[in-house]
């Protein structure tokens, strides 16, 4: 029998996706439970598959990378999908992959320190990668916004 998560379970998740290094005291303080309860949750969650890790969110501009760019790729044939995606991974300014349908069939977002390193990454790396028919990039003027959705209690997707 597949498990849920109650409202509870999705209160600690609305303030860990909020706050990813928030003590497990504090969400239980805010909660009235013990700490020891939202460890236990946390826990049960990451086993079952809800919770797949802790990230930081990081400001790529103060750490040199200052260019945002969206590749939308058409591939030569779907079958070549894996094969693009897995030499995508190996390239390290590549921080997303996505399977999209519509006009293209992936999305890939690419942070470099400038349009010469983005250059480089472009005709070095990414347009030597086989099975990639056609490439339109888009470059990101600002991000605007960056976030989880909601699991607050008065969201009714999750209550």
């Amino acid at each position: 029998m597949k498990q849920k998560m109650d409202h509870i379970d999705y209160q600690i998740v609305d303030f860990l996706t909020k706050n990813a290094q928030m003590p497990y005291t504090e969400i239980a303080k805010k909660l009235i439970i013990s700490s020891g309860t939202v460890h236990a949750r946390v826990k049960k969650m990451t086993e079952m598959g809800f919770i797949k890790g802790a990230t930081l969110e990081l400001d790529y501009a103060a750490i040199n990378c200052k260019m945002t760019t969206f590749l939308m790729l058409h591939l030569n044939n779907p079958v070549d999908y894996i094969k693009v995606i897995d030499q995508l991974a190996t390239i390290k300014e590549v921080v997303k992959i996505h399977h999209i349908n519509g006009k293209y069939d992936v999305l890939v977002k690419v942070h470099t320190q400038d349009n010469i390193h983005f250059r480089n990454v472009y005709q070095q790396e990414i347009l030597t990668i086989k099975g990639i028919k056609k490439i339109d990039s888009f470059l990101s003027l600002e991000e605007k916004l960056s976030r989880h959705i909601s699991f607050s209690p008065d969201n009714a997707l999750f209550s």
